[in-house]
């Protein structure tokens, strides 16, 4: 009987895909000893009980050396970092990053999220939870053109992620992540509102009765 070899077919013009997706992975960068510096600033409301709280810290985000993780892929320790006043430093937690072909993922607080799908695309969408056992995350690329400006910083072109964003007269969840080419996370913000009357023209910003805001912002580059 003749032996059948079977052989891969490969187009003299097609691209691999890690090499095709090469520019949309620059806004996900992983450089060994980069370090990004973040002012945090965490409110929380509770109005039934007069409590209102505003925490201001700042967050350094810096890469450490490359592993293989328990998927077999070369990941990236991330190095988190606290301070209330930009020095003193005190290591807070340990995370990881890695790109696939793809996908951006990061693992924190142990659990894996898929930041970014690969290629990006406007109305690109995804679930960012498909890798861990928390509810489904729907996530929508909403901007290839967004800006970034803050005191510090003013960027262009950056890619705009909505998370599973819901506003309605009574309530508000909005969760949006920003990342700028050859930088990465720019902005973050995660708002979970609620209010037990309507007024019409006033912002349920300007009524909440319980909840939280956090926002993450770049202020520094090293």
């Amino acid at each position: 009987m003749a032996a059948i070899t079977f052989v891969s077919c490969h187009k003299e013009n097609e691209i691999p895909a890690d090499i095709e997706f090469a520019a949309d992975k620059q806004y996900f960068p992983l450089e060994t000893d980069k370090a990004l510096i973040y002012k945090v600033t965490e409110i929380t409301i509770d109005k039934p009980s007069d409590y209102y709280d505003t925490a201001v810290y700042y967050l350094r985000e810096r890469t450490d050396i490359p592993f293989v993780d328990n998927e077999g892929d070369t990941a990236y320790r991330i190095e988190r970092f606290k301070s209330q006043s930009l020095n003193n430093w005190t290591i807070s937690d340990v995370w990881e990053s890695k790109l696939t072909t793809y996908t951006a993922e990061k693992v924190e607080e142990n659990q894996r999220f898929i930041k970014i799908k690969f290629p990006l695309s406007i109305g690109k969408y995804w679930n960012g939870n498909l890798k861990n056992e928390l509810d489904d995350k729907d996530c929508t690329i909403t901007s290839l053109s967004a800006t970034y400006n803050n005191e510090n910083i003013h960027l262009d072109s950056c890619l705009s992620i909505t998370r599973d964003s819901i506003v309605t007269h009574i309530s508000k969840l909005y969760d949006v992540e920003i990342y700028a080419r050859n930088i990465g996370l720019v902005y973050k913000e995660i708002t979970d509102i609620n209010s037990q009357e309507v007024i019409y023209g006033v912002p349920i910003e300007n009524r909440i009765h319980r909840g939280t805001i956090y926002r993450q912002e770049l202020i520094a580059i090293e």
